[in-house]
């Protein structure tokens, strides 16, 4: 999943700690050598919740056929994961009414408000890799963009910049186009699934 997924759940399945766990839901792709133990337990909560939602999704039936899919239907190589994870989120954030405010209360505006307001809480816990996407992020209204195909483009463009051989990510927008109802079909099935294994984590201390 990306990160309005990450946030989302932090939000409703962790405590809030002056906005950690929001904040390490986020952090945790940008995490690269660091030790979390120097990091406080709610920051360490929500690194270690994103990492097991990571690892649930890649082996759950509807990701991996999915992925399958959209190898088959163009993606560039070794793409097809990152893709979905994004295409789930424009699916989330698109039908949100569905899927994220019965967690939140909120309709999706205002809960990335809030959100970006908890993690901001906790800047004194941002690295410097996050601590300069998170200005990107909140003042692009990065999270609440995936609702929109122009915005799932530009953070497919901007993930590129960070790939090995620059492919052209953005222009996989038209594979969300031809895929809709089978991705929209597969996160129909595997969110609820998603949802009942973050109520049910336990922790890292468990």
């Amino acid at each position: 999943m990306n990160l309005l997924a990450h946030v989302l759940l932090a939000w409703a399945t962790l405590p809030d700690t002056e906005g950690q766990e929001c904040t390490g839901s986020l952090m945790a792709d940008y995490f690269p050598g660091q030790d979390l133990a120097v990091f406080p337990p709610g920051i360490r909560r929500g690194i270690l919740q994103h990492r097991a939602v990571d690892a649930f999704t890649d082996a759950h039936p509807a990701f991996v056929g999915l992925r399958r899919s959209i190898a088959a239907a163009g993606a560039p190589r070794f793409t097809a994961g990152i893709l979905l994870d994004v295409f789930w989120d424009h699916a989330l954030a698109s039908e949100w009414g569905r899927w994220g405010r019965p967690l939140c209360g909120a309709d999706l505006e205002p809960f990335c408000a809030e959100a970006y307001a908890r993690v901001g809480r906790a800047a004194e816990y941002h690295n410097p890799g996050f601590a300069s996407i998170f200005r990107f992020l909140e003042s692009g209204s990065w999270l609440s963009a995936y609702a929109r195909l122009d915005g799932v483009g530009e953070t497919l463009s901007m993930l590129s910049e960070k790939m090995s051989g620059r492919p052209d990510l953005g222009a996989c927008v038209r594979l969300l186009v031809e895929l809709d109802r089978p991705v929209r079909e597969g996160f129909a099935a595997f969110w609820p699934e998603l949802v009942a294994f973050a109520r049910s984590w336990p922790g890292p201390d468990a």
